[in-house]
């Protein structure tokens, strides 16, 4: 099939399945807190699981690392050493030490074997963000990935989501939505997705209503049954 073609195809399709890179695919969160505990104890705070959970957890580490000081009362001026040690710990991970949740691998698979697409959305940078899905295998998987045009402080709410699908040209496709927090859930169930969140050890006692699942783990689960009944083949 010619690149045209192959583009057309998947300008028609009629379903797809999205998830977030970095916190689905990747488990990024876990890595965050820790450089954003050791950023911020050279302020005087000690963050803790509960702290960084009630902080908002923004994607954007200058932002999480503001949250966390003002939360915990303290000044949030020459914060810039503080978000250069969260960004450096991020970059190395991206770069080194991620690996693809297993769970998601065979996830992917599955979609992929009814010739559904698959596409992954970041919050990265777009260097970072390729680096990434190289290290996970997924561009070698033929996973598209989503670069939104702007990342707020809190993301990806309802308009980040349609923006989103607007720009791969995905706005009317029956979707199902990987993700793991509230924010994220809440902003693609408006957009009209059928969402199966797996929360992690920071997200777990966030409000998902209207999540047709929320799971521990996809590793766990059987990923046609998971599609069968989100995707609504």
């Amino acid at each position: 099939m010619s690149n045209d073609a192959s583009t057309e195809k998947k300008a028609r399709a009629t379903h797809a399945l999205i998830f977030e890179l970095e916190y689905v695919g990747a488990m990024m969160r876990t890595v965050q807190y820790e450089a954003i505990k050791s950023a911020v104890s050279t302020k005087g705070v000690e963050l803790t699981p509960i702290l960084f959970s009630r902080s908002g957890m923004s994607p954007l580490n200058r932002a999480a690392v503001t949250d966390v000081l003002e939360r915990a009362g303290k000044r949030v001026d020459a914060i810039e050493k503080a978000v250069a040690e969260v960004d450096k710990a991020v970059a190395d991970y991206c770069e080194n030490t991620a690996e693809l949740d297993k769970g998601l691998e065979k996830m992917i698979k599955a979609t992929q074997a009814r010739s559904i697409p698959v596409l992954a959305f970041t919050t990265l940078s777009k260097d970072l963000a390729g680096k990434l899905m190289s290290r996970l295998g997924l561009d070698a998987m033929g996973v598209e990935l989503v670069i939104p045009e702007e990342v707020k402080a809190s993301f990806p709410r309802a308009d980040d989501w349609l923006k989103m699908l607007k720009q791969c040209n995905k706005e009317n496709v029956t979707l199902v939505a990987l993700v793991s927090s509230q924010v994220a859930c809440k902003g693609a169930l408006t957009a009209g997705a059928a969402c199966v969140v797996i929360p992690d050890q920071f997200t777990c006692c966030q409000d998902f209503g209207g999540a047709m699942l929320v799971l521990d783990s996809l590793a766990e689960e059987k990923p046609d049954a998971i599609l069968d009944m989100t995707l609504r083949m």
